[in-house]
């Protein structure tokens, strides 16, 4: 419904894919589904329990560590913000 709305409004859409390393299949087919609608994955996530541990301290995951997680979060952004500053 997203990408419709995405879509409709001449927005460009982007997609995260959160706890990609859980489940596979899944991620293959969100990514070939993105691949048909011609919408870049921007990131993919992979689970880590750094981020529940920021939540318990209510700090953000960048914040509070600087792992991977933090680190790709934060890359993630600069695709967000030069795409939002075109």
């Amino acid at each position: 419904r997203v990408l419709g709305m995405c879509h409709h409004f001449g927005v460009q859409a982007l997609v995260c894919i959160n706890k990609y390393d859980i489940n596979e299949d899944n991620t293959h087919q969100i990514e070939g589904y993105c691949l048909s609608q011609g919408v870049e994955v921007a990131a993919r996530i992979p689970f880590d329990n750094i981020v529940t541990e920021a939540m318990v301290h209510g700090l953000p995951v960048v914040e509070y560590s600087r792992n991977g997680v933090s680190r790709q979060i934060e890359s993630l952004w600069e695709i967000v913000s030069k795409l939002l500053n075109k």
